[in-house]
């Protein structure tokens, strides 16, 4: 027996129902339990804590990159709407709790304003495309995959062709080869590597039951199709009657790997290779915490560990600050949540890390 979530998606698409959003926010009537689920779609699940019908907001961090004046309009809208809530969470999303149904539009106004989104963010979508937080900064990085990652958000975000999945799609894409192959359950993981005539490849892994299986090696102007690909085929053939089988390991597993690979070739205009001789380029990083060297002159990247993830605008305003005052206009946040402020002067660096260190 199809579950109810199958329903709701068959009558209206989840996509469309940011208009009904509106109407709610304008006319204040009770919301449709139903609609309640679509409006995941956007980034709001119901808040079953509070005493009336509140909502947690996901805001989307393409690459997990935040600029100070994003920094400064999350602290914003969290004093305004949110009391003060914020937090960082998995898949480098940021969530805001307590966000009442009449003051979403403005807070999605105020986000545009700065090119931030929650389109996405949840539902049976590819959700948040995950990348390494030191990619494009990392001087020992195998590729920078930045542009990989908002062309795949910007193909998938809002497009009807993949607002109907079985279950969320996971996906990272790694440029420096220092995201462990687990990181936060991903469905589809590309990592580059450096073959050996200098070229760069991606080694693509799925993940089949509780591990990841390698499924073969493509060129980084593949990425696109194949990630395209694997979406299509997920929607066509994932597991649309139990909730608990219908992501894609449940897919792979359930038509066998090869069937999997010979469906997904039919898809593509390229062949998937085999096997590829690569340069070994060993990890560079075991943790992101500490003050390393840029490959931007004179500037540095400073990690360190959140201890409190939940840092409500009041801690926000405070990294605000001292980003402001130590001259550093970006962060990144790391798969586990934690913070790399990306352009530190290399004079200073060490000095702020340790002010972030007393004050996080």
């Amino acid at each position: 027996m199809s579950y109810d979530i199958e329903r709701i998606k068959k009558e209206k698409d989840g996509l469309d129902v940011l208009a009904d959003i509106y109407l709610y926010a304008v006319l204040g009537e009770s919301v449709e339990e139903d609609d309640i689920k679509r409006f995941q779609w956007y980034g709001l699940t119901q808040n079953k804590n509070a005493s009336s019908l509140e909502f947690t907001l996901k805001i989307k961090l393409i690459n997990g990159l935040l600029t100070i004046e994003q920094l400064e309009m999350l602290c914003k809208i969290s004093k305004e709407f949110a009391k003060n809530s914020l937090r960082f969470v998995s898949r480098q999303n940021i969530e805001l709790d307590n966000i009442k149904i009449f003051d979403v539009p403005a807070i999605f106004n105020l986000l545009d304003s700065v090119k931030l989104n929650s389109i996405f963010a949840n539902g049976h979508v590819p959700t948040n495309i995950m990348s390494c937080p030191i990619n494009g900064y990392n001087p020992n990085q195998i590729d920078d995959v930045s542009e990989l990652v908002e062309k795949l958000n910007e193909i998938f975000e809002g497009n009807k062709n993949f607002s109907n999945l079985p279950n969320e799609l996971k996906i990272l894409i790694d440029g420096c080869g220092c995201v462990k192959i687990n990181c936060q359950d991903n469905d589809l993981f590309f990592k580059a590597i450096k073959s050996s005539n200098g070229k760069i490849q991606f080694e693509v892994t799925v993940g089949v039951k509780d591990t990841a299986v390698r499924i073969g090696y493509i060129a980084p102007s593949q990425v696109v199709p194949f990630a395209k690909a694997i979406a299509k085929i997920y929607r066509d053939f994932g597991n649309r009657t139990d909730e608990n089988k219908s992501k894609l390991a449940n897919l792979v597993a359930d038509v066998g790997f090869n069937k999997f690979i010979s469906l997904l070739q039919s898809e593509l205009t390229f062949k998937i290779k085999d096997t590829v001789e690569f340069i070994d380029t060993k990890k560079a990083f075991d943790n992101y915490y500490g003050v390393f060297q840029s490959n931007k002159d004179n500037y540095s990247f400073v990690g360190f560990n959140l201890k409190n993830k939940d840092l409500k605008a009041q801690g926000l305003e405070k990294l605000y600050e001292l980003m402001k005052e130590y001259n550093a206009s970006k962060i990144k946040i790391t798969p586990l949540e934690d913070i790399i402020v990306l352009d530190v002067p290399t004079k200073v660096a060490k000095d702020f890390e340790n002010i972030l260190k007393e004050n996080f």
